[in-house]
């Protein structure tokens, strides 16, 4: 079974309390992640209100795709895994934040994906790579407005 992996990192201008708030607001994904077409939250702590489980449906190369991701919330990013997908097998993610100034943030961001499917690996890499990198870029200009 294929597995495709991407890290990147880049510096963010606004405070990490606000990047943190943007990526933990799942709803809100479809307008700033370009794959992501919809975003329903599932289930939600009772007491902080954060996401725990939520389901998507994106745009995938090969088509469209449904799965459902399962959160860990920490004070300095969030992680995911995949609970059920469809072309997917599995994900597993993670956004790590880290103070780079007073309104600075470095953010790394962190992408495994397991699938089926019967593409070349310097596709997949592209592919993979174009996920994160378009995250990313979506997030920045986000939290930067």
């Amino acid at each position: 079974m294929p597995t495709d992996s991407a890290t990147k990192t880049v510096r963010v201008h606004a405070p990490a309390a606000r990047v943190l708030a943007t990526i933990r607001d799942v709803k809100s994904q479809p307008e700033w992640i370009p794959e992501i077409l919809e975003a329903d939250v599932l289930e939600a702590d009772q007491q902080t209100g954060l996401p725990l489980t939520a389901r998507f449906k994106a745009s995938a190369t090969v088509g469209t795709d449904t799965y459902t991701l399962a959160y860990r919330h920490r004070d300095d990013g969030m992680s995911w895994s995949m609970v059920r997908g469809r072309l997917q097998t599995g994900q597993e993610g993670r956004y790590q934040l880290d103070e780079a100034g007073p309104d600075t943030t470095s953010v790394t961001y962190q992408l495994t994906i397991h699938h089926n499917l019967p593409l070349p690996g310097f596709l997949r890499n592209r592919v993979i790579k174009g996920l994160v990198d378009g995250t990313l870029t979506g997030l920045r200009t986000r939290v930067e407005r």
